[in-house]
């Protein structure tokens, strides 16, 4: 079964190895598309090519196979949120990556935590069907057939996948609004609400934000409130020095998604709560605040 996607009118200077990772669900890296280039599965146009090769709007790329998994079973204990015969969605821990070459994978622990499918078109292992970012948890489906992995490819692809997002900035942003800001030279759109703010001894401020991205680039959400100037709490890559707390990790997670299901196009709508180190981290802050305001003396006149 070939999954085809068409290069979109606003692409422009992008390698097929770069392409086919960024869009391809069941591809995960540069490295698995330029082998999936060399065994004759990714082709362009109908055609094999070089990894070196640039796309260009309106090009076909075409995954006649999904790249092989390794069969070594992880076996971490993940909670499962929803499942049935044909997707699952999980609730990724932070600091796991979804995939890639290596052992400590999600992908690797599904066959641990999912029950077998019994439809015929069933996948040898469960796939993630997107990625999270390795130190940001939550929300994550997975498909468990073939027709399922497809389907969902092409809800991403359309943009029928509504994914929240809750993050800890630094610093006062007020309001909601949307951020348009390339990122790679493509077209990147982001959506935010603020939900509070509270002090915060060394920022001044920090806000507790819901966020959508309405694209799916790498790194968006991170990269977007950085360039507003309210970076990530705890994110070692886009964020304030100083402001990386140790043991704390990235404060953003998946806390909602909305999709159609890849088999009846019923809403499949799934929300989990904010994780309890958002809370202890806007009270810890608040009382440093308050401590440091009671033992400063009040300016002379």
């Amino acid at each position: 079964m070939a999954i085809e996607i068409t290069v979109p009118e606003d692409t422009e200077g992008v390698r097929i190895d770069r392409f086919t990772c960024d869009n391809f669900r069941l591809v995960s890296s540069r490295n698995q598309a330029r082998k999936a280039l060399k065994r004759g599965e990714l082709l362009l146009n109908g055609e094999a090519v070089e990894s070196s090769r640039f796309v260009q709007p309106g090009d076909v790329v075409s995954l006649t196979k999904a790249p092989p998994s390794p069969h070594k079973i992880f076996e971490c204990s993940i909670e499962v949120v929803y499942e049935d015969d044909h997707i699952a969605v999980l609730n990724k821990p932070t600091g796991l990556v979804v995939n890639g070459n290596r052992f400590r994978t999600l992908q690797n622990a599904l066959r641990h935590n999912l029950q077998e499918t019994r439809c015929e078109d069933a996948l040898p292992l469960p796939r993630p069907c997107h990625r999270l970012d390795a130190p940001t948890g939550g929300l994550i489906v997975v498909a468990k057939t073939s027709a399922a992995m497809v389907s969902m490819g092409h809800h991403f692809e359309h943009r029928r996948v509504e994914k929240r997002y809750r993050a800890l900035l630094v610093g006062k942003l007020e309001g909601d609004g949307e951020i348009h800001h390339p990122i790679e030279n493509r077209d990147a759109v982001s959506r935010y609400a603020v939900v509070a703010h509270n002090r915060a001894l060394k920022s001044e401020w920090q806000t507790t934000v819901d966020l959508w991205p309405l694209t799916g680039r790498t790194h968006q959400l991170r990269i977007h409130m950085a360039h507003l100037g309210h970076p990530i709490l705890g994110d070692a890559l886009y964020g304030t020095e100083g402001l990386v707390l140790k043991g704390k990790g990235l404060f953003l997670r998946s806390l909602g998604l909305r999709f159609p299901h890849p088999v009846d196009d019923t809403d499949v709508e799934l929300e989990i709560p904010e994780p309890t180190k958002f809370e202890n981290q806007r009270q810890r802050e608040a009382r440093r605040w308050q401590q440091f305001r009671a033992t400063t003396p009040s300016p002379t006149t």
